[in-house]
């Protein structure tokens, strides 16, 4: 059965005339739920905004009885193997709380450890996206996996998708914002991986359980998955994509933009070629990422420098010899190193981070001229 607090909670914000904007403010000034939902008269006269109707509607909240549907909700929840995340409590994400309208609860299934890592970046773009998108958006978020960085997205299709598989098949960490119910699978032909999410990754939404796909539910989302994230790649967009909103909501935020060229007259790079005329970071791989954040993930160890080749370790020695001899694909290098792939895209990166190799479009490698 929910504690009452949940309960509660779920109440209070429910509670017709009290919004996000007003959870956001009663959070600032009075911290912990448990203070709201304790909170005298006075003490909720005195916070700016918090009067009249507003005032009234946390009165009638008082004066309510639980109601059976929350109750139920929340056991749904429960049932699911999922849990309630309220504002100024431990378990919500710090980043969300610079919002000025942070979600009044988020409700996750999975690991909730992942929303608190340090590295988090958050990959996106058109529903309909090119071979080439997908591709890239893959490689970006399996060399993020192999360095412990998580990869957010929506698990809408197209480049959501793409980068959501490849992190759970690299043994990554990823996180899938939703913008229905947490319990509603959309589209439908992803119930596979948002299964897998839920196992392997995080799953979270602040829609309620049983809430379909409605127009207004798809900004709310786009506020979560750039508030999220230190970042925020735009694979492939149209002209008028849904992510260029996210992108735009990075902006306000404070967050890096990073826009992904592509072909002058491909309508599906309009968007993202839009960004980099307006001061987007241009990114072609990985390295831009971190070098655009000053990152230096822990998992990548400071490489010798170009002069110092001999001092590098075996494994990393024997595929920058193969790229040296003409071996510049991925697979034909994990064919002859025998190396796992999250393995050879961890040294693959350090190498290229380090100035030894460069990559060049396409996915391909060379040995950089010294």
């Amino acid at each position: 059965m929910p504690d009452d607090l949940h309960i509660d909670w779920l109440r209070l914000i429910r509670s017709p005339g009290i919004g996000a904007a007003t959870v956001g403010r009663l959070i600032q000034h009075l911290g912990h739920p448990t203070a709201i939902l304790q909170a005298k008269r006075s003490q909720l006269a005195a916070i700016p905004s918090i009067h009249g109707p507003v005032l009234q509607a946390i009165e009638g909240f008082r004066r309510a009885v639980p109601a059976p549907p929350m109750i139920q909700e929340l056991q749904r929840l429960h049932d699911l193997g999922g849990q309630m995340l309220m504002p100024g409590t431990p378990d919500y994400p710090a980043s969300l709380t610079t919002l000025h309208d942070p979600p009044p609860a988020l409700f996750a299934i999975g690991d909730c450890t992942l929303l608190h890592r340090e590295w988090r970046i958050t990959i996106t773009g058109t529903r309909q996206a090119t071979p080439r998108g997908l591709t890239f958006a893959a490689q970006l978020a399996r060399e993020m996996s192999a360095i412990g960085m998580v990869t957010i997205s929506g698990l809408s299709a197209g480049i959501d998708a793409a980068a959501h598989m490849s992190a759970l098949e690299h043994q990554g960490a990823t996180i899938a914002v939703l913008a229905t119910g947490i319990d509603i699978v959309h589209p439908r032909p992803h119930r596979k991986l948002q299964q897998q999410i839920a196992t392997h990754g995080c799953l979270i939404s602040e829609a309620p359980l049983g809430l379909l796909p409605v127009p207004w539910a798809f900004p709310a989302r786009a506020r979560i998955l750039a508030a999220l994230a230190q970042g925020v790649v735009i694979v492939e967009a149209p002209e008028k994509s849904g992510s260029l909103l996210t992108a735009h909501m990075a902006l306000d935020q404070g967050r890096e933009v990073f826009a992904v060229p592509g072909a002058p007259n491909d309508p599906n790079t309009r968007g993202t070629h839009a960004l980099l005329r307006q001061g987007a970071c241009l990114l072609e791989g990985i390295s831009d990422l971190l070098q655009a954040l000053q990152w230096s993930p822990p998992s990548l160890p400071v490489m010798p420098s170009a002069a110092q080749t001999h001092d590098l370790p075996d494994q990393t020695a024997a595929i920058l010899t193969l790229i040296h001899n003409g071996t510049s694909r991925e697979d034909e290098l994990a064919r002859l190193s025998r190396m796992t792939v999250t393995t050879l895209a961890r040294i693959l990166l350090q190498l290229e981070l380090s100035g030894l190799i460069q990559r060049l479009p396409g996915g391909s490698y060379t040995v950089r001229q010294i």
